[in-house]
């Protein structure tokens, strides 16, 4: 699982790549083969755009690597813990498996031990100890058919050590059943406390969470309890500021319109203008005089700038005919060196046509074909 989801994410930076080289080759493209835009000059903005596509890529894969790095390290961490796991349980199931092999397959438990038995020398009987030695051969000619009188103990020899052999291979069969079970049993053991262990931390991280979830709202709720509060009696304050001010304003001189409370001490000629009630017809008329020389003041103004206005306007058309009598020679000029150059383009193009009629005639006998040229300017690189 965690080597498909590595490959898979690889994949998909690769794609990335891909796409990415693709649109710059696209846009490559469309500069290089725009004539238009190649003689003319540089374009700064396709540059600026590049460049700013050049750091957001850039700052894309220091993300991705970045991202890519963690997940990597959070894999090899478990990758290591798998390992440690599987090492530990394979030397655990080599140790069973050689304890098996010392109690149940020692050399002198198997049935071809005879074979290779160190002492087997010592042990064998000799050549013959009778006449009814069950190890005499058909060969040496010392025991004949019809004179077996040991056949039916042979026999019964011979079942009962080949029950014992099946029965062995029995037992053998059903303790590596029995070793594998619980091998398997243990696995499964091993997986469920680690898939229970992954359970309740991540039950006690949402409990976590909870709990922090829980705290922030109460202190919110207590805060806009706090605030609620707080705008109510800033309310109750502006209030009754506001009943004071209107009952000062109702008992003031100034809608009591008392002329006497705008005399000031200092002199005859100094109002309180906090009490003032008005001007008298003679400042109305001084103010009114003022006014009307303002106004002339101000047509006085407005003609001079309309005369200027005017004579810019009148130097502009003069500008603008200069400038259309002489676009209009630049022109003509233009008009004639095209045609010259057309003419000499002519001239040219007949001398070009020789030389490469005694080039294709003479010089070159081998002349390319259309997929020659074909190859060429098919790519930016």
């Amino acid at each position: 699982m965690l080597n498909s989801l590595f490959i898979n994410h690889q994949d998909q930076k690769e794609a990335l790549a891909i796409e990415r080289r693709r649109r710059f080759e696209e846009s490559r493209k469309q500069r290089i083969f725009n004539a238009r835009r190649r003689i003319i000059g540089v374009d700064t903005d396709a540059l600026g755009y590049q460049v700013q596509e050049k750091q957001e890529a850039l700052q894309a894969e220091s993300e991705q690597a970045r991202k890519l790095a963690e997940e990597v390290h959070r894999q090899e961490q478990v990758l290591l813990l798998k390992q440690r796991e599987q090492r530990q349980e394979r030397i655990r199931q080599e140790d069973e498996l050689n304890r098996f092999r010392a109690t149940h397959q020692r050399p002198e438990q198997s049935r071809d031990f005879d074979l290779f038995d160190p002492d087997g020398l010592k042990k064998e009987l000799p050549a013959r100890t009778g006449d009814d030695d069950p190890r005499l051969s058909v060969s040496g000619a010392q025991l004949f058919d019809g004179e077996d009188l040991q056949e039916r103990h042979r026999r019964k020899v011979q079942r009962e050590q080949q029950r014992s052999w099946l029965e062995q291979q029995i037992r053998e069969k059903r303790q590596a059943e029995i070793d594998r079970r619980a091998a398997e049993r243990f696995l499964e053991e091993t997986l469920m406390s680690r898939e229970a262990r992954v359970h309740q931390l991540n039950a006690q991280e949402r409990y976590a969470r909870e709990k922090i979830q829980e705290a922030v709202n109460e202190f919110n709720r207590r805060l806009m309890h706090e605030q609620d509060q707080q705008r109510r009696r800033k309310d109750r304050e502006e209030q009754e500021d506001n009943l004071a001010e209107i009952y000062n304003h109702l008992t003031s001189d100034l809608l009591t319109e008392n002329p006497d409370a705008a005399k000031s001490s200092f002199g005859p000629n100094r109002v309180i203008t906090a009490q003032y009630k008005g001007m008298s017809p003679e400042e109305l008329e001084q103010i009114r005089q003022q006014q009307e020389q303002q106004l002339e003041e101000l047509n006085r103004r407005r003609q001079e700038e309309a005369n200027t206005r005017e004579s810019w306007d009148r130097l502009a058309n003069d500008f603008d005919r200069a400038v259309t009598m002489k676009e209009r020679e630049l022109m003509r000029r233009r008009h004639a060196l095209a045609e010259q150059i057309r003419h000499e383009n002519h001239q040219l193009a007949l001398d070009q046509q020789r030389k490469l009629a005694h080039l294709d005639q003479v010089v070159y006998q081998n002349r390319p074909t259309q997929a020659y040229f074909d190859q060429f300017n098919t790519c930016t690189r």
